[in-house]
């Protein structure tokens, strides 16, 4: 039996200590946002004053992406269990003509939920404006606290920016897509984190 000696121990050494360090600097980061907001408050059928549905990108058909129906299915058995009567479809026109809130608002509709009882938000480009702009129509229509529904992934952010801006709420996450690759929400994860981080690091750009 031969050991490893010479130039192939070093790299092996390098190796080992990369993915130590990557491991540790990836736990780092998870970590923070729980450290300085400590955890989500899942919703767990409490009563809230609406419901805040966040957007995802819609394709060039104008049909919701598998990602935006299950956000949508979460939002209407949320308001089928009676959580709350008032739905906030937040989301403005970002990669092609469609504004996505208008979608989110057909699947709604065509699932039977009354118009009177969905709020468009049209405007926002992102998730710190879907927060925003929904905090200014709980405002008009006098709304005291939301449940958040989104993908699991974009929660935590979502919640903080919430936090930020000063809204009263839980969250409730959606089902990830059937056949979907886990590998891509992995990813998903660490790119939402490195959003938190930047957001953390650039706050006072968020908050003038």
């Amino acid at each position: 039996l031969r050991y490893p000696t010479g130039g192939i121990a070093r790299m092996l050494s390098i190796v080992v200590i990369c993915t130590f360090v990557v491991f540790v600097a990836i736990t780092i980061i998870l970590m923070i946002p729980r450290i300085l907001y400590g955890r989500m408050v899942y919703n767990n059928s409490k009563k809230s004053d609406c419901i805040i549905i966040l957007s995802y990108r819609v394709p060039a058909d104008g049909k919701p992406a598998p990602i935006l129906i299950e956000r949508i299915r979460k939002g209407i058995e949320l308001y089928r269990l009676n959580v709350a009567q008032k739905i906030i479809c937040a989301g403005g026109a970002v990669k092609n003509q469609h504004i996505e809130a208008e979608v989110i608002f057909k699947e709604l509709v065509e699932n039977g939920i009354p118009e009177e009882n969905i709020i468009c938000e049209r405007d926002s480009k992102g998730t710190w404006e879907n927060i925003k702009n929904s905090k200014i129509i709980m405002k008009n229509h006098g709304f005291k606290n939301a449940v958040i529904v989104s993908s699991p992934w974009h929660l935590r952010r979502a919640s903080i920016y919430a936090t930020e801006i000063g809204i009263e709420h839980t969250v409730e996450k959606s089902d990830i897509p059937k056949g979907s690759l886990r590998v891509f929400f992995g990813f998903a994860y660490i790119y939402i984190y490195y959003g938190i981080i930047k957001y953390l690091l650039n706050k006072h750009k968020y908050l003038k």
